[in-house]
C-alpha cells in the first residue's frame, strides 16, 4: 500500500514540473492543462510556487494572439482574473511574505496591472464595454495608487450608466493630488515652462473631475452629498468658478444659502483679516445674483489687503462682463435701433469699462504676462480708445502696448 500511494502521488506532482517547463518554452496551451492538473493535489495546493506560476500562466493565456495559440485566449476570458485569484492564493501561503509573496507581488505589478489596462482599452474598442470596467476595476485593485485605471474606468460607468461606480471612481479619483493628472495634460504641460503656469494647469484638470463628482450629485438628487463635495472641493479650489456655481446652485436646493452667508459673515467678524472669506463670501452673492453685495464685499477685502489678487480680479470682472453684455446687446441691434439708443448704450458699456480699467491695471502688474488679463485689459483700451469721451489717444497707445504683450514682441 504504502508503494502504491508513492506511484499514485508522483505523476500529480510532475504536473506542476511540466507546467513550469511548458510555461518557460511558452506553450501556454499546454501549460494551462499542466497547472490546472495540479488543483487535484491538496499538497500542491498548499505550495506558494504552485499559485506563483498558475498566475504567471494564466497572464500568458491572458496576453497572447488567438494567431498563436487558436482559440485559448478566446476559451478563457477570465484568464487574468484567474491569475490575480492565484497570485493572491500564493501571497496569503506567505503570512511571513517569504517564498513566492515577493514574486507574486511583483507580477502582479508588472505584468497584470498593464494586462489590465490593456485589455480594458481593447475591450472598450470593440465595445465591450462590461467587460472593460471589469478589467478596468481590476486595475484599481492592483494598483489603486494609479491614476489612469480609476479614469478609465470612471467614464465606462459613466457611458454605461452604473452611477453607484461612477461615484466610486470620482471619488477615488478626487483624492489624487494634481500632479498625478500629467498624464490627461502632458500636451499643454509641454508647452509651459512657467512652473506656476503647469501647477495651475494640472489644478484646473483635477478641478473637473471634482467637479464631475458635485454634477452627478446634483443630477441624481442627492443633494446633501453634493454640498458635502462642493463644499470639500472649494477647500482645494477656493477660486473655481463652476465650483463655486454649483455650491450656490446645491445652497438653494437645500435651504442653505442665507445660513452659509451667515456663516461667512460671522467668520468675517471672528478674523477680520482672513480675506478669504471676504472673497468666498463675495462669489456667493456674485453667483446668487446679487452683484451690488458682492461688490461691496470685495471692496470690504481690498480695504484689509489691497493687493489681494482674487478681490481685484472680480471686482475687474464685475462691470467688465456688464460691458460685454451691452456691447452684445449692441451687436444684435437693427440700424434703426441703433440709431436711437446705441450712443447711449455704447456710453453705458464705456463706463463699465472704465469702472473696471484700474483693477486689471493693478493686476497686469502682478500678472505682466498673464493672457487672461492682458486679452480684456487690451479689449478695454480698444473700446475706449473709439467710444470714449476724452482720452482717446492715451487708450489707443495703451492698447498698441497690449497688442504687442500679447504678440510676444
Amino acid at each position: 500500500m504504502i508503494l502504491f500511494s508513492f506511484l499514485a502521488v508522483v505523476p500529480i506532482q510532475a504536473q506542476m514540473g511540466a507546467a513550469i517547463s511548458h510555461y518557460n518554452n511558452k506553450k501556454y496551451d499546454k501549460a494551462k492543462e499542466k497547472i490546472d492538473d495540479c488543483l487535484n493535489s491538496e499538497k500542491l495546493k498548499k505550495k506558494s510556487k504552485m499559485w506563483y506560476y498558475r498566475g504567471m500562466i494564466y497572464i500568458g493565456v491572458a496576453q497572447n494572439p488567438t494567431s498563436i495559440y487558436g482559440a485559448l485566449k478566446e476559451a478563457n476570458p477570465d484568464a487574468m482574473f484567474v491569475a490575480h485569484d492565484a497570485f493572491k492564493k500564493a501571497m496569503e501561503l506567505e503570512p511571513k511574505k517569504r517564498g513566492y509573496y515577493k514574486d507574486s507581488r511583483k507580477a502582479m505589478d508588472a505584468y497584470l496591472y498593464p494586462l489590465a489596462v490593456n485589455e480594458g482599452v481593447g475591450l472598450y474598442q470593440s465595445k465591450q464595454k462590461e467587460r472593460a470596467l471589469k478589467a478596468f476595476e481590476l486595475g484599481q485593485t492592483l494598483k489603486p495608487k494609479e491614476l489612469v485605471s480609476f479614469i478609465y474606468g470612471g467614464d465606462v460607468a459613466r457611458e454605461l450608466k452604473m452611477n453607484d461606480k461612477y461615484e466610486a471612481a470620482l471619488k477615488a479619483i478626487s483624492k489624487f493630488e494634481p500632479k498625478a493628472f500629467s498624464i490627461l495634460a502632458k500636451k499643454d504641460l509641454d508647452k509651459l515652462t512657467d512652473p506656476a503656469a503647469k501647477e495651475a494647469r494640472l489644478k484646473k484638470e483635477k478641478a473637473r473631475y471634482v467637479g464631475a463628482l458635485v454634477f452627478l450629485y446634483r443630477d441624481t438628487k442627492q443633494y446633501e452629498k453634493g454640498v458635502a463635495a462642493v463644499d470639500e472641493g472649494l477647500k482645494e479650489f477656493p477660486n473655481d468658478e463652476k465650483l463655486r456655481a454649483l455650491q450656490v446652485e446645491l445652497y438653494v436646493k437645500t435651504d442653505k444659502l442665507d445660513q452659509a452667508i451667515k456663516n461667512l459673515e460671522a467668520a468675517i467678524e471672528k478674523d477680520p483679516k482672513n480675506v478669504q472669506n471676504y472673497v468666498n463670501l463675495g462669489i456667493i452673492y456674485e453667483k446668487s445674483g446679487n452683484a451690488e453685495k458682492a461688490e461691496e464685499t470685495y471692496k470690504r477685502c481690498l480695504k484689509v489687503d489691497p493687493d489681494n489678487y482674487n478681490a481685484n480680479y472680480n471686482m475687474a470682472v464685475l462691470p467688465y462682463n456688464q460691458a460685454a453684455s451691452i456691447i452684445k446687446e449692441i451687436n444684435d441691434l437693427t440700424l434703426p435701433q441703433y440709431n436711437k439708443k446705441g450712443k447711449k448704450m455704447e456710453a453705458a458699456a464705456a463706463a463699465n469699462f472704465k469702472k473696471s480699467l484700474p483693477y486689471f491695471e493693478k493686476l497686469e502688474k502682478q500678472k505682466p504676462k498673464d493672457g487672461s488679463i492682458l486679452r480684456p485689459l487690451g479689449q478695454i483700451y480698444n473700446f475706449l480708445a473709439k467710444h470714449a469721451k476724452e482720452n482717446k489717444q492715451e487708450y489707443a497707445t495703451k492698447y498698441k502696448a497690449i497688442e504687442k504683450k500679447i504678440s510676444g514682441e
